[in-house]
């Protein structure tokens, strides 16, 4: 396993854990306190950050090359599918508030949830990145191991 899948999995991890944390924060304080307090449990999110520590965690590794050419086009896939994904749910979460506003006859938005369409494709990038990552190398292993490729 090189640098790059370690620090993909650090960030599926890192994620996944956030994510963990974040729903149950959020359901056990709208159970005790309703909504506007619920949102605090969002602070969870806040553990993603550490996902950025791969690159000091995980050191090059050693021999001549340590990215070459197939590792790049893995790379460069991968970004594109983040990107990818991240547009798809800034488009998605956009309409997804059109038509929930239309369905209630809610013709205003307040300002106070347009910071909130920043966050999921934010998200969305960095997970997409380090999900598309593994999936690229380990397809990548299965063709190499004997499969056709």
């Amino acid at each position: 396993m090189n640098r790059i899948q370690k620090q993909s999995w650090l960030t599926v991890a890192c994620f996944s854990v956030a994510l963990i944390l974040s729903v149950i924060a959020v359901v056990i304080l709208y159970s005790r306190s309703g909504f506007p307090v619920a949102n605090a449990g969002l602070g969870f999110l806040g553990f993603t950050g550490f996902a950025g520590l791969g690159s000091f965690i995980f050191k090059k590794d050693p021999g001549a090359v340590s990215f070459d050419e197939r590792d790049h086009l893995i790379n460069l896939k991968a970004v594109r599918a983040g990107f990818g994904l991240s547009y798809g749910i800034f488009i998605a979460s956009c309409m997804g508030v059109y038509t929930y506003c239309k369905t209630q006859s809610i013709e205003v938005i307040s300002i106070e949830t347009l910071p909130m369409f920043i966050w999921p494709p934010f998200i969305a990038v960095f997970l997409g990145h380090a999900v598309a990552t593994l999936i690229l190398y380990g397809k990548d292993n299965k063709q190499s191991e004997g499969g056709a490729a």
